[in-house]
Protein backbone atom coordinates (compact mmCIF):
# COMPACT_ATOMS: atom_id res chain seq x y z
CA UNK A 1 0.00 0.00 0.00
CA UNK A 2 1.24 3.75 -1.14
CA UNK A 3 1.26 5.24 2.36
CA UNK A 4 2.20 8.56 0.08
CA UNK A 5 -0.87 8.35 -1.45
CA UNK A 6 -2.74 7.99 1.63
CA UNK A 7 -1.24 10.41 3.11
CA UNK A 8 -2.42 12.91 0.14
CA UNK A 9 -5.65 11.62 -0.04
CA UNK A 10 -6.13 12.47 3.65
CA UNK A 11 -4.36 15.87 3.69
CA UNK A 12 -6.69 16.67 0.44
CA UNK A 13 -9.83 15.63 2.41
CA UNK A 14 -9.07 17.77 5.58
CA UNK A 15 -8.62 20.99 3.46
CA UNK A 16 -11.64 20.46 1.91
CA UNK A 17 -13.49 20.21 5.20
CA UNK A 18 -11.76 22.92 6.06
CA UNK A 19 -13.49 25.03 3.35
CA UNK A 20 -16.54 23.90 3.81
CA UNK A 21 -16.61 24.48 7.37
CA UNK A 22 -15.57 28.54 6.51
CA UNK A 23 -17.92 28.84 3.85
CA UNK A 24 -20.82 26.97 6.15
CA UNK A 25 -20.50 28.53 9.46
CA UNK A 26 -19.07 32.38 8.73
CA UNK A 27 -19.60 32.87 5.05
CA UNK A 28 -23.44 32.28 5.70
CA UNK A 29 -23.38 32.72 9.42
CA UNK A 30 -24.69 28.92 9.74
CA UNK A 31 -28.10 29.88 8.59
CA UNK A 32 -29.97 28.13 6.29
CA UNK A 33 -31.01 29.55 2.49
CA UNK A 34 -34.39 30.05 3.05
CA UNK A 35 -36.57 28.28 0.07
CA UNK A 36 -38.36 30.60 -2.44
CA UNK A 37 -41.99 29.67 -0.86
CA UNK A 38 -40.37 30.92 2.62
CA UNK A 39 -39.44 34.62 0.97
CA UNK A 40 -42.84 34.72 -0.90
CA UNK A 41 -45.00 34.17 2.52
CA UNK A 42 -42.36 36.89 4.50
CA UNK A 43 -42.78 39.26 1.64
CA UNK A 44 -46.95 38.84 1.72
CA UNK A 45 -47.16 39.67 5.42
CA UNK A 46 -44.86 42.12 5.41
CA UNK A 47 -47.29 43.88 2.82
CA UNK A 48 -50.10 42.50 4.51
CA UNK A 49 -48.63 44.24 7.55
CA UNK A 50 -48.10 47.35 5.58
CA UNK A 51 -51.81 47.13 4.46
CA UNK A 52 -53.14 47.32 7.59
CA UNK A 53 -51.35 50.30 9.33
CA UNK A 54 -52.14 52.50 6.22
CA UNK A 55 -56.30 51.22 7.32
CA UNK A 56 -55.31 52.51 10.77
CA UNK A 57 -53.77 55.86 9.74
CA UNK A 58 -56.89 56.56 7.87
CA UNK A 59 -59.72 54.80 10.27
CA UNK A 60 -57.75 57.03 13.22
CA UNK A 61 -59.53 60.49 13.79
CA UNK A 62 -58.31 63.99 13.35
CA UNK A 63 -60.24 65.21 16.09
CA UNK A 64 -57.87 68.29 17.08
CA UNK A 65 -57.86 69.12 13.42
CA UNK A 66 -61.76 69.03 13.14
CA UNK A 67 -62.10 71.19 16.12
CA UNK A 68 -59.81 73.82 14.92
CA UNK A 69 -61.39 73.96 11.54
CA UNK A 70 -64.92 74.02 13.37
CA UNK A 71 -64.43 76.67 15.61
CA UNK A 72 -62.81 78.92 12.53
CA UNK A 73 -66.57 78.46 11.04
CA UNK A 74 -67.92 80.03 13.99
CA UNK A 75 -65.60 83.23 13.33
CA UNK A 76 -63.40 82.09 16.61
CA UNK A 77 -59.34 82.57 16.50
CA UNK A 78 -57.97 79.24 17.34
CA UNK A 79 -54.73 79.50 19.45
CA UNK A 80 -52.46 76.71 20.53
CA UNK A 81 -50.97 76.95 24.26
CA UNK A 82 -47.69 75.92 25.84
CA UNK A 83 -50.28 73.24 27.43
CA UNK A 84 -51.01 72.10 23.61
CA UNK A 85 -54.99 73.24 24.67
CA UNK A 86 -56.67 75.30 22.02
CA UNK A 87 -57.55 78.66 23.13
CA UNK A 88 -60.42 80.84 21.83
CA UNK A 89 -62.66 83.39 22.61
CA UNK A 90 -66.38 82.61 22.22
CA UNK A 91 -69.02 85.71 22.71
CA UNK A 92 -66.73 87.60 25.00
CA UNK A 93 -65.71 84.43 26.95
CA UNK A 94 -62.11 83.16 26.98
CA UNK A 95 -62.62 79.29 26.41
CA UNK A 96 -59.75 76.52 26.42
CA UNK A 97 -60.39 73.14 24.81
CA UNK A 98 -58.16 69.97 25.05
CA UNK A 99 -58.05 67.70 21.91
CA UNK A 100 -56.02 65.30 21.04
CA UNK A 101 -55.90 63.03 17.55
CA UNK A 102 -56.75 59.43 18.62
CA UNK A 103 -59.32 60.64 21.08
CA UNK A 104 -62.91 60.75 19.72
CA UNK A 105 -63.59 63.05 22.73
CA UNK A 106 -62.52 66.55 23.73
CA UNK A 107 -62.73 68.57 26.88
CA UNK A 108 -64.27 72.55 27.05
CA UNK A 109 -63.37 74.16 29.42
CA UNK A 110 -64.27 77.82 30.69
CA UNK A 111 -61.78 78.83 33.28
CA UNK A 112 -62.03 81.71 35.70
CA UNK A 113 -66.24 81.98 35.52
CA UNK A 114 -66.12 82.99 38.91
CA UNK A 115 -63.85 83.91 41.34
CA UNK A 116 -63.84 85.39 45.20
CA UNK A 117 -61.08 86.49 48.15
CA UNK A 118 -60.02 83.14 49.96
CA UNK A 119 -60.62 85.01 52.88
CA UNK A 120 -64.47 85.54 52.58
CA UNK A 121 -65.20 82.14 54.27
CA UNK A 122 -69.15 82.63 53.68
CA UNK A 123 -68.69 83.30 50.14
CA UNK A 124 -66.27 79.94 50.13
CA UNK A 125 -69.15 77.96 52.01
CA UNK A 126 -72.14 78.80 49.60
CA UNK A 127 -69.59 78.42 46.57
CA UNK A 128 -69.19 74.89 47.83
CA UNK A 129 -73.00 74.07 48.26
CA UNK A 130 -73.90 75.37 44.97
CA UNK A 131 -71.30 73.61 43.47
CA UNK A 132 -72.33 70.22 44.57
CA UNK A 133 -75.73 70.66 43.96
CA UNK A 134 -74.59 71.70 40.24
CA UNK A 135 -72.20 68.39 40.06
CA UNK A 136 -74.74 66.49 41.26
CA UNK A 137 -77.57 67.74 38.57
CA UNK A 138 -76.03 68.93 35.72
CA UNK A 139 -73.77 67.96 32.91
CA UNK A 140 -70.86 70.66 33.36
CA UNK A 141 -68.39 70.06 35.96
CA UNK A 142 -67.85 72.72 38.29
CA UNK A 143 -64.53 72.49 40.47
CA UNK A 144 -62.37 75.35 42.19
CA UNK A 145 -58.42 76.08 42.48
CA UNK A 146 -56.93 78.44 45.03
CA UNK A 147 -54.75 80.71 43.08
CA UNK A 148 -51.69 82.17 43.59
CA UNK A 149 -53.02 85.67 44.55
CA UNK A 150 -55.82 86.11 46.96
CA UNK A 151 -58.32 84.31 44.71
CA UNK A 152 -60.44 81.18 44.71
CA UNK A 153 -61.27 80.44 40.91
CA UNK A 154 -64.25 78.82 39.83
CA UNK A 155 -63.44 76.68 36.68
CA UNK A 156 -66.42 74.65 34.63
CA UNK A 157 -65.57 71.65 32.17
CA UNK A 158 -67.35 69.53 30.24
CA UNK A 159 -66.08 65.79 28.52
CA UNK A 160 -67.97 65.40 25.34
CA UNK A 161 -68.20 63.33 21.50
CA UNK A 162 -66.52 65.30 18.99
CA UNK A 163 -66.33 63.32 15.52
CA UNK A 164 -67.31 64.36 12.04
CA UNK A 165 -70.10 61.98 12.03
CA UNK A 166 -72.10 64.04 14.47
CA UNK A 167 -74.64 66.07 12.05
CA UNK A 168 -74.72 70.01 11.71
CA UNK A 169 -71.41 69.97 14.08
CA UNK A 170 -71.42 73.96 14.66
CA UNK A 171 -74.97 73.60 16.33
CA UNK A 172 -73.87 71.03 18.21
CA UNK A 173 -71.18 72.72 19.61
CA UNK A 174 -73.11 75.50 20.01
CA UNK A 175 -74.97 73.27 22.51
CA UNK A 176 -72.21 72.60 24.54
CA UNK A 177 -71.71 76.30 24.80
CA UNK A 178 -75.42 77.21 25.60
CA UNK A 179 -74.77 74.29 28.36
CA UNK A 180 -71.99 76.50 30.29
CA UNK A 181 -73.48 80.07 30.22
CA UNK A 182 -76.81 78.27 31.60
CA UNK A 183 -74.76 76.40 34.55
CA UNK A 184 -72.62 80.18 35.40
CA UNK A 185 -75.89 81.56 35.02
CA UNK A 186 -77.26 78.72 37.81
CA UNK A 187 -74.22 79.72 39.76
CA UNK A 188 -74.86 83.40 39.98
CA UNK A 189 -78.16 82.76 40.39
CA UNK A 190 -78.07 80.66 43.38
CA UNK A 191 -75.40 82.09 45.21
CA UNK A 192 -77.14 85.47 44.99
CA UNK A 193 -80.14 83.40 46.43
CA UNK A 194 -78.29 82.28 49.25
CA UNK A 195 -76.92 85.57 50.29
CA UNK A 196 -80.32 87.05 50.25
CA UNK A 197 -81.61 84.46 52.67
CA UNK A 198 -78.88 85.00 54.90
CA UNK A 199 -79.56 88.53 54.92
CA UNK A 200 -83.18 88.12 56.11
CA UNK A 201 -82.23 86.08 58.86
Amino acid sequence: MDYSLLHALGLLGGVAGFYWLIDHFVGRNGDEEEEPEEVAETVDDAAKEASSKDRREEECPHTRQLAVETLRQMGCVPEETEEERIRFDYQGVTFLMEAVDDCLFVNLIWPWCYSFSKFDIDEFARMRQVVNEINMKGSVSVFYSIADTDEVAVHMKKNFLFVSQVPQLKDYLKLMFDSFFRTARTLDVEIEKMRLKESTR
